[in-house]
């Protein structure tokens, strides 16, 4: 892994942390389907941050969220 695949990774870790963080502040006014949306987001960059570090716990765990978000948008 190269550094500039390095930095695009850490960079799509925090932006996609600080979606869910939003995500959950949605959740908490309750301001539905924003809060899904910003959830699913942040979820799938999470999924691809997880990818690129062969975590099979993290892409466990993230594609089954990708899943139920998907589901409840549906």
């Amino acid at each position: 892994m190269n550094f500039h695949h390095k930095n695009l990774i850490g960079v799509t870790k925090w932006v996609s942390s600080s979606v869910i963080i939003a995500g959950m502040a949605l959740t908490a006014s309750n301001i539905y389907p924003l809060n899904m949306y910003m959830h699913l987001a942040g979820i799938i960059g999470w999924l691809v941050v997880s990818v690129a570090w062969h975590d099979r716990s993290l892409i466990m765990l993230n594609g089954v969220a990708a899943f139920i978000f998907i589901n409840g948008i549906i």
